[in-house]
């Protein structure tokens, strides 16, 4: 669902931006450099780029099926401990699953028990599934946890949010301009934006309790991950290291800058995805 109506602007500055915007699509098809060869993910088809994601709704929606605090209690750590080796995204949870003598199935059963006997078996498997992907996976591990605004939400309610397409603002960020720069171009009122965007926000993540692939805990602690980097979130533009990295860069590598597929079309989401 898109977050609140946004007043419209008849402003002919705010028309013009929105020409220049249109512009910047065509441009960036033409300049985006080629994605790299080698995906961390293995269950990613061959070819696909090192920052491979699979279009799934929970993955693109930051559906953690377990939580955070039960998982860094399993690998004898803290968030910070979590979200420091996860900065390289070569580095796999289960590494440090194995340092603390757990076997991924036995630990994916652990950190999912909250579920059994309150899901049917068949999502119960794919909860499950879904948590041993999270921990033999680097990217995918960095990207539910921490790359908290890369998901089809925004961009699919680009019109609601900023007054311009969902390629438009795509590009427009591939461009440099962060999202506040995006919507005084437009005309829009940055704040009103940023309470879109904390609705839409909210809305995920009600959807996640709603079909059981989070509990709640972990929704208020996503959420309020996401609440917290809004700020910065809006006045940033993307990394010029690896935008497919919330971190920047693979260990600050200057070599490894590839193209970045934003919010990709999830098949049957329309950017309002759930499983």
């Amino acid at each position: 669902m898109p977050g609140p109506p946004l007043p419209r602007t008849s402003s002919s500055r705010a028309q013009a931006w929105r020409s220049a915007l249109c512009l910047i699509v065509a441009v960036a098809a033409l300049t985006a450099p080629a994605p790299p060869a080698g995906a961390a993910d293995s269950l990613a088809p061959r070819g696909a780029p090192h920052n491979w994601l699979p279009k799934e709704g929970w993955v693109w929606m930051h559906w953690l099926p377990f939580e955070e605090r039960e998982l860094a209690a399993a690998l004898g750590t803290d968030a910070a401990g979590i979200r420091a080796y996860l900065t390289d995204d070569t580095h796999r949870l289960a590494t440090l699953a194995r340092r603390r003598g757990w076997q991924i199935k036995p630990l994916a059963r652990h950190l999912t028990r909250r579920f059994d006997g309150r899901v049917a078996r068949k999502r119960l498997a794919a909860l499950r599934w879904r948590t041993e992907r999270m921990l033999t996976q680097g990217h995918l591990a960095q990207h539910v946890l921490y790359h908290v605004f890369h998901g089809p939400g925004v961009p699919a309610n680009a019109p609601q949010l900023f007054g311009v397409t969902r390629d438009v603002f795509l590009a427009a960020r591939q461009a440099g301009l962060s999202p506040e720069e995006l919507a005084r171009r437009a005309g829009r009122d940055p704040a009103a934006v940023r309470a879109g965007v904390l609705t839409l926000l909210a809305d995920e993540a009600a959807r996640g309790v709603k079909t059981r692939s989070q509990s709640p805990a972990q929704a208020r602690r996503m959420l309020a991950r996401q609440h917290n980097a809004l700020g910065c979130w809006m006045s940033s533009s993307l990394p010029k290291l690896d935008p497919d990295n919330p971190f920047g860069g693979r260990n600050g590598d200057p070599g490894r800058a590839p193209a970045h597929a934003h919010a990709p079309a999830i098949p049957g989401c329309g950017g309002c995805c759930s499983d």
